[in-house]
């Protein structure tokens, strides 16, 4: 089985892969750890660990979408586009290679110039948001909770009717919540607790993340948890138990594990507070019938279910909209929609080169 083409998003802490054949079948889904803040020899690291495992050869096509531009290992964001896109060309030459610029489609990444960078940044939800506009066609809300963001899209007669573009836009229109189930650190979800019948303030410390809160709910899928733990110890139960622990300033051997577990329960209630927050926003601009559905994407949509049964609205998985790969693949599709999506998108664009 020939990989024809291979959609790539460049994120700052995964390298995400959505492998093409020649029929347009997904044949792979892959994802990398590639913390970007600590350089750009981590890129090409995950780049070459993908070419090795696809069997990407010169023939393969590309396409990209990214958000890694915005990581503090670039002084801007139009620096950071132009340094990731010089290295996908230097990986893979230039025929071939279609950079994702959102509202102004596609562009050859040899022709992406210093003026294409806000388009070209942190676009990886329109490509998305426009797939799924697109097979879906009736009106909806997508919902795309990742490992470190929640994206918020609402969709009508094959459009993309977000108020947004820009992260900064986005952000102040509640369509991009900077919460996710794996990175996120849980001093970010609340200021306090209860435990032991008190209400207890929370420690302004990294100690733990979202993916200690969903471990310890049952809900982690372990294969979405490719960074270090807060204390870079070991990613089990207990090691959950002891970060969070850590946030009420105890140890994990001051309390049960029905315990550590309850309060995981209410930090994922806070996260679902902030989110459900967010959606309420976007329902009242009215747009969309109360029979609209919820579209579940990311690492995190089993919290998108969760949403859809508490407002009432049928749910979508994501996964249900897309190709059905022809083969197991190492991950499901809709974890990596943004890869899958400019690789589907970009398909009748390089046809035609």
């Amino acid at each position: 089985m020939r990989i024809e083409l291979v959609g790539w998003d460049i994120g700052g802490a995964h390298l995400k892969a959505v492998a093409l054949t020649d029929t347009g079948a997904i044949a792979d889904v892959r994802q990398y750890p590639c913390p970007l803040w600590l350089g750009l020899e981590r890129l090409e690291s995950a780049l070459s660990e993908a070419v090795n495992e696809l069997g990407i050869d010169s023939s393969c096509r590309h396409a990209v979408t990214m958000t890694g531009e915005l990581t503090d290992h670039f002084e801007d964001r139009m620096t950071g586009v132009q340094t990731l896109t010089a290295t996908m060309l230097r990986r893979f030459g230039p025929e071939g290679i279609l950079v994702f610029a959102g509202r102004v489609g596609f562009l050859r990444a040899d022709a992406v110039q210093p003026r294409h960078a806000l388009d070209v940044a942190s676009a990886n939800w329109l490509a998305s948001a426009s797939l799924i506009a697109h097979r879906l066609r009736e009106p909806a809300l997508f919902v795309d909770i990742g490992s470190t963001t929640t994206d918020l899209v609402v969709l009508g007669g094959g459009e993309v009717r977000a108020r947004g573009y820009t992260d900064y836009d986005r952000l102040r229109y509640d369509e991009l919540i900077y919460t996710g189930v794996v990175r996120t650190s849980a001093m970010a979800l609340a200021d306090e607790l209860p435990f032991e019948g008190e209400w207890v303030n929370l420690m302004a410390e990294h100690f733990a993340t979202t993916a200690d809160i969903y471990r310890l709910t049952g809900e982690l899928a372990e294969h979405t948890d490719q960074m270090p733990a807060a204390d870079d110890g070991e990613k089990s139960i207990a090691g959950s138990e002891r970060r969070l622990a850590r946030l009420v300033g105890r140890d994990r051997e001051d309390g049960t594990a029905e315990q550590w577990r309850q309060l995981a329960l209410c930090l994922r209630e806070r996260q679902l507070a902030r989110i459900t927050r967010a959606i309420e926003r976007q329902f009242s601009r009215n747009t969309l019938p109360a029979e609209s559905p919820l579209v579940g994407a990311g690492a995190g949509r089993f919290l998108a279910r969760v949403l859809a049964a508490r407002s009432g609205r049928p749910y979508v998985d994501a996964i249900d909209l897309l190709p059905r790969p022809t083969v197991t693949t190492a991950l499901p599709v809709s974890d990596c929609l943004p890869a899958a999506a400019v690789a589907l998108l970009a398909r009748p664009f390089l046809e035609k080169a």
